[in-house]
């Protein structure tokens, strides 16, 4: 509703609008009692009715009404007209403090004046246990006269208090649900974009990122899009001031940085400490222009003090600063000489078969508490997982390791009537002693379902006090974390773990029904920080490895960001992001930021260093990438997806013996993994070998526990190795349907027309080309900018003999991800337009092509290229039989 000039709400007479507030509308009026111009605030009618709104209208006029100082907007009344509700505040004459800096730069002195002001005004409010929660620019006002006054308490809670005895530092702020976000984005301090309960110290954050766009000019963490904007509120430090080419002192620097550090712990603990510090700097700086002096200060003090004050002051600020670090973070202990290496085995079910997924689950969650822990080096899940089940003995198993200690475990999940019980007895094996290994620590848990958090925490905090691991307040904190209040959420997260194999599987299928298990870990707790990594990761998989959707691209972004927002100083989300800009965005060099950050935060971790490979390898970084999946292997020394890795990288090295070792040791523990089988016969098609590859898969499904079909459509679909299937496999592929391709009849069809066009059945590869081009056309359409879609639409479209057309999608797919772009898959791609100019028709071309593509690291050799039917149309070009003979 909007009023006119002349309308009455009780003793106010309205007499022009003046703009809309964070609730309302406001207006100029007439207070006819005490013959003043007032500011109206009115609660818009359809909101006025809506009794959240209403409530928190009310908590505005109320929180400012509690408050009594110069630099807080003052309010004088509240009240009821008919339908229309209304606050009356004083009017102010003058302008944001958005217009005043989007005006232009302020003055030095005049912006450290305003800083100060607002300081003061926070800390009254504070004091009064009201915190703000979107203190930002456009509400704070600044008069005439340059007063600044803060505005719009319509975000402001007041604080819960407790009796003297149970007081603590950070008292949170009641009414607000944990997981509900508000504020305004750019000015949030991280808790507040994680949606957790909020202090003062927030406001201090906020207050720091108005501070440092005063003095700079800019704004702290401002960025072109919003996920990148809570990216760096959460993550990144804000630019330096001195590159805002403004002269600002070192001191003053180190005041905005106290305000925006990322953990509350660590920033200024109350607001009169940031107007403290301000004052000092600004009386120990002399007004210059990189300390300012406020307005107001008193010229005797100043003179007398100036010099003295300047050295007292910055040893007391920076005393001050340090003592506050130092009392919320334990004492370092000495360095060991030596970390600690210890494995956790794979806890042993003693229950029903069906349970093994939860013992499965408890002990990771145990190893990641130990992993966290300062002195110890516990070896990977993936080195781990091997020895279920195992016949070897425990000095075997320490070798195979390279550990000193080894933490195995029994369990049983009873579950009868009511009864939902865990029994655990875990045990803490010394592998060191020259006789036989013994029992370090040894004990029985006994607990309900609901307590099997607590038993994972005191078996972790057991086993560090046994290896005589000192824990600080910090560690004491990370083993008593849960990884969710919610079993149930609990146990679909369990179930998509043991369906992914902790997301070591790639296939489609299997992805599929991962993420299924995933999003209902996050659907019943919407908190549950490694159940999102899951999603995100599934997600960026599928991505990759399956038809790319805009759907799984959003969800894989989002889910990363939102694994960010809940921990950012853990490496969980960065690895999740660094997966998303790999697999999904095709951006190597944002992806190696991303494992570099998770690295950082958990340099003792196995994961970010292969990431950080996987994104060397995009950049074409190949010998480095070699180094950090060894050293990956050296943390995670029996991994099946390490092993992948490396012998995948040493392949396109074209180092075909060492890759092989590599994949061989992987089958030993994984003989299904279809990744690992494809990647070893192709180290003999490197070789010119097409006997030895072939021997090499026909070895693989003599594994019973190897699905024939499955492997058969692999070895279709990635790298396309049709041409290396014998007849009966051949005949397997063709009787397959899209099922076996994850329902994606493009690459069904495509995978079907290339070992029809090696039988020469012309009509059947045209009948099945034209199904994959309509397939492809339309998964091109909708994943416009994925160059594997853009290159197998070129690809059909050669095997239908439509030659420019072909050509066309070849070309555009591979701009999209060229060589310089992504080393690995780039090649790929180059190798796929090779094929299509083949088709079309235009040997030189595809010649040119080859020339260039064995000269950089890649899986195909001149000595593949002598058994590759795939060639047969060069066979009799003298420049392509000088290509094989180079080999």
């Amino acid at each position: 509703m909007t009023l006119t000039a002349g309308t009455r709400l009780g003793p106010y007479e309205i007499v022009s609008p003046l703009g809309k507030g964070g609730m309302g509308e406001v207006y100029r009026a007439r207070d006819t009692r005490l013959d003043r111009d007032v500011a109206v605030k009115v609660l818009p009618s359809d909101l006025a009715a809506d009794p959240d709104a209403l409530a928190r209208f009310e908590r505005e006029a109320k929180a400012v009404a509690a408050l009594s100082h110069p630099n807080i907007l003052a309010i004088h009344d509240f009240g009821r007209e008919g339908e229309i509700v209304y606050a009356v505040m004083e009017l102010l004459e003058g302008r944001t403090l958005r217009k005043t800096l989007d005006a232009g730069p302020i003055p030095q002195r005049q912006a450290f004046d305003y800083a100060l002001q607002i300081a003061k005004g926070l800390s009254a409010a504070h004091e009064k246990d009201i915190v703000h929660r979107d203190l930002k620019p456009e509400n704070v006002f600044v008069m005439r006269d340059a007063h600044v006054k803060i505005l719009d308490f319509g975000l402001a809670k007041r604080l819960e208090t407790k009796a003297p005895a149970e007081e603590t530092s950070a008292p949170t702020s009641s009414g607000t649900q944990s997981g509900t976000v508000v504020g305004t984005l750019g000015y949030m301090s991280p808790e507040q974009v994680r949606g957790e309960e909020l202090d003062r110290r927030s406001d201090i954050f906020s207050f720091g990122a108005i501070l440092y766009e005063l003095i700079s000019g800019k704004k702290a963490f401002q960025k072109s899009t919003a996920s990148d904007t809570i990216v760096a509120i959460l993550r990144d430090p804000a630019p330096e001031l001195s590159d805002s080419g403004r002269g600002v002192s070192p001191f003053v620097d180190q005041i905005v940085r106290h305000c925006l550090e990322k953990d509350r712990e660590e920033r200024f603990q109350s607001a009169k400490d940031v107007a403290f510090a301000l004052g000092e700097a600004s009386s120990s700086a002399g007004g210059s222009a990189s300390g300012f002096r406020p307005a107001y200060a008193p010229a005797a003090r100043w003179a007398r003090t100036r010099y003295a004050v300047a050295a007292v002051a910055l040893a007391a600020i920076a005393a001050a600063i340090l003592l506050l670090r130092t009392n919320r973070q334990p004492a370092t202990p000495p360095a060991p000489t030596g970390p600690t290496r210890i494995a956790v085995l794979p806890f042993e079910n003693l229950g029903a078969p069906a349970d093994d997924y939860f013992a499965d689950g408890v002990a990771d969650e145990v190893r990641g508490k130990l992993t966290a822990l300062p002195g110890l080096q516990v070896i990977a899940r993936n080195s781990s997982t091997p020895y279920k089940k195992t016949t070897k003995t425990p000095k075997q198993i320490a070798a195979e390791l390279n550990v000193s200690y080894l933490l195995t475990a029994t369990l049983r999940w009873e579950k009868v009537g009511d009864k939902n019980r865990v029994h655990v007895s875990p045990e803490l094996v010394d592998v060191t002693r020259p006789d036989a290994p013994t029992s370090k620590w040894q004990q029985s848990f006994d607990a309900a379902l609901t307590d099997v958090f607590q038993v994972q925490s005191d078996i972790a905090a057991r086993v560090a006090q046994a290896l005589g691991v000192a824990l600080g307040a910090g560690d004491a904190k990370r083993l008593s974390e849960k990884p969710t209040e919610n079993l149930a959420a609990y146990d679909a997260f369990l179930k998509g773990e043991e369906a992914s194999n902790r997301l070591g599987a790639t296939d489609p299928p299997t992805m599929r029904k991962a993420l299924a298990f995933y999003e209902q870990a996050v659907s019943l707790d919407p908190t549950f920080l490694l159940a999102w990594q899951r999603v995100s990761g599934a997600a960026s998989s599928l991505y990759a490895n399956a038809v790319p959707t805009p759907e799984l691209a959003a969800r894989a972004k989002e889910s990363a960001e939102k694994t960010l927002a809940l921990a950012p100083s853990r490496p969980e989300g960065y690895v999740a992001l660094g997966n998303y800009y790999r697999l999904v965005a095709d951006d190597a060099p944002k992806a190696l930021e991303q494992f570099e950050a998770a690295q950082r935060a958990a340099p003792g971790s196995a994961d970010p260093l292969r990431g950080i490979a996987l994104a060397e390898q995009s950049m074409g970084r190949w010998e480095a990438a070699v180094g950090h999946f060894r050293e990956s292997e050296r943390l995670d020394p029996r991994s099946v997806p390490g092993w992948t890795s490396i012998g995948s990288a040493l392949l396109r090295l074209r180092r075909y013996a060492e890759p092989r070792e590599a994949l061989d040791r992987g089958l030993a523990v994984a003989p299904t993994n279809l990744r690992l089988i494809e990647n070893r016969a192709m180290t003999y098609l490197g070789e010119g070998d097409l006997a030895g590859a072939r021997a090499s898969i026909a070895a693989a499904l003599k594994t019973s526990s190897v699905d024939p079909g499955a492997l058969i459509a692999y070895l279709a679909n990635y790298n396309d190795l049709v041409w290396v299937l014998d007849e009966a496999q051949r005949e397997l592929l063709l009787r397959l349907g899209p099922s076996a391709f994850d329902g994606d009849r493009g690459t069904w069809a495509m995978a079907l027309a290339q070992a029809y066009a090696l039988r020469g059945d012309a009509t059947k590869v045209h009948e099945l080309a034209e199904e994959a081009t309509k397939q492809f056309a339309q998964q091109a359409a909708a994943a416009p900018t994925d160059a594997g879609r853009r290159v197998s639409y070129g690809l059909s479209l050669a095997y239908l003999g439509r030659k420019d057309d072909a050509i066309r999608e070849g070309e555009s797919g591979l701009q999209l991800s060229p060589v310089s772009k992504d080393a690995r898959t780039g090649a790929y791609y180059e190798h796929q337009l090779v094929r299509i100019e083949m088709l079309a028709g235009e040997p030189e071309k595809a010649i040119d092509r080859l020339e260039r593509l064995l000269k950089i690291p890649y899986y195909v050799s001149p000595k593949w290229l002598a058994i590759d039917p795939n060639f047969d149309s060069l066979r009799k070009n003298p420049r392509f039989e000088r290509l094989i003979a180079g080999g």
